[in-house]
């Protein structure tokens, strides 16, 4: 497929890269040096290390070969897995939400900042995770912070939520600095064609949910086709704007008919808006109120001719409010909170010009604000939940605010984006022990998977069948043990191993006198640590004595320089009581099974038998943080919160607290379902765009 990407801009010499790099690096770790100092964190060695370790993220970052669709920062969080305990799995969650907040709270900002380095480093498919100044270099940081301090858990949490306060506050100012420095040293951004969509867009884009771009300005597409179908009158009365959002200028000798029109048609519409709110259903007084049917006010409800101006924005803005009310997602309690703001918004789109032109307008933005918030909440969800209190009474309070001229709806964007965030924190909080069964899970899974590829190539030449018998029966358990202890690398797996190795060796004949004088030599340190083997699993003397036994035998006839008659190794029964070693290697790679502990369940889609290779990013660009609606089965479709990620195998964990249970896949798997559209990234879905382009597609429809 060819490349469509815009040519970087023309990058510095390579003398004036480096200059840059380093000056980049200086006034990173300068800057945010000073907001952790303020953020209380007063030992010095505390400091070091954050700084230590965000320079050598940044280092790591900016000295990446550019690769294909590779994450560039997965090396910064891969160690983290190995041994890891609920506390740190707790901080681990923690750290990853503040990369999250940090994102959004940067927005822009740090956008444009990896525009410039995206051209300083010549890689124009630098993913967010690849940016040397991104939240991922900050994390990397906050860990070490976490590491060096020595506090309690609660005390390192408290610690975080500080330093997450001021960097939120801080780092946007932050991000502009660094923007100076590179725009005054020549270097351009790149283009935003092209890169990836959350590069370019900021914390609001606009984006399809399987990563598709919506239209730049989907309502203003609606609005265009409903003048081209319905013939639109181009007379634009006093105080309307035109499809392209130009306020008339004020004209004293504007028509006053028109005036008084327009004014006729606000108070009907404040009137309509009365009596819903009248008759609206919500609770009052503890019970509840049966709410009306929900139906979207249009041009033919006030009798007004369908070619005027504010018919054509009745009646978009009427199709838009019927689609978010089809919306299939969406719980009715969420959908009439919405609606309370229907008419408000009718008022505001004939008045305000902006609202149409404008996709980044904050009413357009508290309605996305306000789906985001639901998301993945039960679809009969009352106004008894918390969640869908909170939406109830910021909608009452907008609904009263558009009423007066000027009012700013940003307290109201900012309490839903808090409300958001507290969500999102929680639900990634209260999944720490699910991610510990994953963890130990595919622990086991990993290190059986390790015997049986050891175990394969230590019975491919044996000496004699009783050797065979015992390794495959009794020695791989002892190497699943120090598998599990420390890997491939550990103590425990280079002994063992090793004992294995020897033990083979002893029956073999030995033909020389050197050879013999070694196996004597040898002999009782053998058999000492076969025996501490077998102590580690469990083995009884009763079990080990006729192996014990026959290897007397077996080394007196190598001795003899008598070779055993060599032997295919015994084929294992399936079901057999006495295998207690790992599985047959076709079969690590496991299906779907639920783990159990403590009351926590855990659906486990499947383990891949080999590290997950370098992640190969579709466009969508999913994260930790975002919510996705993904096939659990063939029958089932779900919708939870990406909450963390294995950096070692891959598996994805997901959770909604609406379930009983956690959902564990492979990364793979939900690439491969959004790439096919079956999973969508409902988190970038912004819902009032969304529903002008399904109603875009139904008004096209012959």
């Amino acid at each position: 497929m060819p490349d469509h990407r815009q040519p970087l801009p023309p990058a510095p010499g390579n003398d004036d890269r480096f200059e840059l790099l380093r000056a980049g690096r200086a006034l990173f770790q300068r800057q945010l040096g000073e907001i952790i100092g303020k953020s209380g964190v007063a030992r010095p060695s505390l400091l070091a290390a954050f700084g230590r370790a965000l320079g050598e993220a940044y280092d790591q970052l900016a000295s990446a070969r550019p690769r294909e669709d590779f994450d560039e920062a997965g090396e910064l969080t891969a160690s983290r897995l190995t041994l890891m305990g609920d506390d740190d799995l707790e901080i681990d969650i923690r750290i990853s939400d503040i990369g999250s907040h940090l994102r959004d709270a940067a927005g822009r900002d740090l956008g444009r900042s990896q525009l410039r380095y995206m051209t300083l480093l010549g890689r124009p498919k630098m993913k967010a995770a690849g940016n040397p100044v991104g939240p991922d270099a900050i994390c990397h940081g906050l860990w070490a912070i976490c590491r060096e301090s020595g506090g309690s858990l609660e005390q390192t949490l408290a610690l975080l939520d500080r330093i997450e306060k001021l960097l939120l506050q801080q780092l946007p100012t932050l991000y502009r600095e660094i923007d100076a420095l590179l725009a005054g040293r020549g270097v351009e951004p790149a283009s935003a064609q092209g890169v990836p969509a959350a590069v370019a867009a900021g914390r609001d884009g606009e984006r399809r949910g399987n990563g598709g771009r919506t239209p730049a300005n989907p309502l203003s597409t609606l609005q265009q086709a409903m003048r081209q179908q319905r013939g639109t009158d181009q007379t634009t009365p006093a105080g309307h704007s035109s499809a392209h959002g130009d306020a008339q200028a004020a004209n004293p000798t504007v028509d006053a008919a028109a005036m008084v029109m327009l004014k006729h048609l606000l108070d009907r519409l404040t009137a309509l808006e009365t009596q819903s709110t009248a008759s609206g259903g919500h609770a009052v007084q503890g019970r509840a109120v049966p709410p009306l049917p929900l139906c979207a006010v249009k041009s033919g409800d006030l009798d007004l001719p369908l070619g005027k101006p504010e018919a054509i924005t009745l009646d978009t803005m009427g199709l838009i409010f019927e689609s978010i009310f089809d919306s299939p997602e969406l719980p009715d309690t969420i959908k009439a909170a919405i609606a309370r703001l229907h008419i408000p918004l009718l008022k505001l789109a004939i008045t305000d010009p902006t609202l149409f032109a404008d996709s980044m307008h904050p009413a357009r933005q508290l309605i996305n604000r306000l789906a985001r918030a639901a998301i993945g909440l039960p679809r009969t969800a009352g106004w008894e939940d918390p969640v869908c209190k909170r939406i109830g009474s910021v909608t009452t309070a907008v609904r009263a605010t558009l009423d007066r001229k000027g009012a700013s709806l940003e307290p109201y964007l900012a309490e839903l984006d808090a409300l958001i965030g507290e969500r999102d924190q929680a639900v990634r909080r209260a999944i720490a022990g699910h991610v510990l069964l994953v963890v130990e899970y595919e622990k086991e899974q990993h290190a059986e998977h390790l015997v049986n590829s050891w175990l394969h190539t230590t019975l491919a030449a044996m000496p004699a069948p009783e050797i065979a018998s015992f390794i495959e029966k009794y020695w791989s358990q002892v190497m699943l043990s120090a598998a599990l202890a420390g890997g491939t690398d550990g103590t425990r797996w280079h002994q063992d191993s090793t004992t294995a190795a020897e033990l083979i060796w002893s029956v073999r004949p030995k033909d020389s006198a050197e050879e013999r004088k070694r196996l004597a030599a040898m002999a009782s340190s053998l058999l000492r640590r076969i025996g501490a083997g077998l102590d580690e699993i469990g083995v009884t003397g009763a079990e080990r004595s006729p192996f014990l036994n026959s290897l007397f035998d077996l080394q007196t006839a190598a001795l003899r320089a008598q070779a055993p008659i060599a032997t295919t190794p015994p084929a294992t029964t399936p079901g057999d009581p006495c295998q207690a070693g790992p599985r047959n290697t076709a079969e690590a790679d496991t299906g779907p099974r639920i783990l159990k502990r403590d009351g926590l369940r855990v659906h486990h889609l499947g383990v891949p038998i080999r590290p997950a290779p370098p992640r190969r990013r579709s466009s969508a660009d999913w994260q930790v943080g975002d919510w996705l609606r993904f096939r659990a089965t063939d029958k089932e479709t779900l919708c939870g919160l990406c909450c963390w990620q294995s950096p070692s195998s891959g598996t994805v964990v997901l959770f909604n607290p609406a379930w009983s249970y956690a959902v564990a896949m492979p990364a793979t798997t939900l690439d491969q379902q959004l790439g096919a559209g079956v999973a969508q990234l409902v988190s970038r879905i912004a819902l009032f765009d969304a529903a002008a382009e399904s109603a875009l597609s139904r008004l096209e429809m012959p």
